[in-house]
């Protein structure tokens, strides 16, 4: 049984993590953190995250106070504290699943590095189906990219803050490395926040007379929670490196 730490229990993300791993049997959440002064601090991460029931996983102020009862932290918050979550990790060799996104280059930096010493996996998306359609952009920018134009229109809840995201970003990185033609910046970005829109990502190869799209949708939530539950089970198995969900999907081939 894996043990995990979930940050921000009441969020979009870590209220489905607690949830989806309370239906599992490879997975259990241990305890959690939130920011200090929130109203939940000292609650059970059951009745935090909505699931109607108490876990026996007190919610913490500090990750100090918790660190030692996981094998896992799955991060999905901010910046800040995701850093923070990163140090207490290395500092206690404990494995990190980070789900946040919006880092800059240093801070990007700081978390690959740390897979010399603990496993990490950083993941701008944890869905199963989305690794699936990275691969499959590759492969279409490999046969495509020096006969058309690409661009990205990734739609998202109106209170995400970075644009484009972190997937868009990785779709558009996976993308440049295979074609034969185009770079990175030749790749072009469109950005929607609107309403609860959970997530789009649509990629449009636009060729003379033709044109290809390969797009996913997300219809909530819930699919990023599973696939985060299924990518910490294996990452914390796994010795100190830094991995990806690719590495989760060949692991099951």
């Amino acid at each position: 049984m894996i043990k995990a730490l979930v940050t921000a229990p009441r969020g979009h993300m870590g209220s489905l993590i607690v949830k989806a791993a309370w239906e599992r049997k490879d997975i259990e959440v241990a305890a959690a953190v939130g920011t200090p002064g929130r109203d939940y601090i000292g609650k059970d991460s059951g009745t935090v995250a909505g699931l109607g029931r108490e876990i026996d996983a007190p919610v913490y102020d500090d990750i100090e106070k918790a660190i030692e009862k996981c094998h896992i932290v799955i991060d999905f918050s901010t910046v800040e504290l995701s850093i923070k979550v990163l140090e207490s990790c290395l500092s206690h060799g404990k494995a990190f699943l980070c789900g946040t996104t919006g880092f800059d280059e240093s801070q990007t930096n700081a978390i690959l590095e740390a897979g010399r010493s603990i496993p990490v996996m950083k993941a701008a998306n944890t869905s199963y189906v989305v690794s699936v359609m990275r691969k499959l952009l590759g492969e279409a920018a490999l046969k495509l990219g020096s006969r058309c134009g690409i661009e990205i229109i990734e739609m998202h809840s109106q209170t995400k803050k970075d644009a484009p995201s972190g997937t868009a970003i990785e779709l558009a990185e996976e993308m440049a490395s295979w074609a034969p033609d185009k770079k990175y910046e030749d790749i072009a970005f469109h950005s929607v926040r609107a309403g609860n829109t959970p997530s789009t990502h649509r990629v449009i190869f636009g060729c003379m007379g033709e044109r290809l799209e390969i797009s996913h949708d997300a219809y909530d939530w819930e699919c990023y929670a599973l696939g985060a539950c299924d990518a910490a089970v294996f990452l914390a198995r796994q010795p100190a490196g830094v991995y990806t969900m690719d590495d989760l999907i060949e692991s099951e081939v």
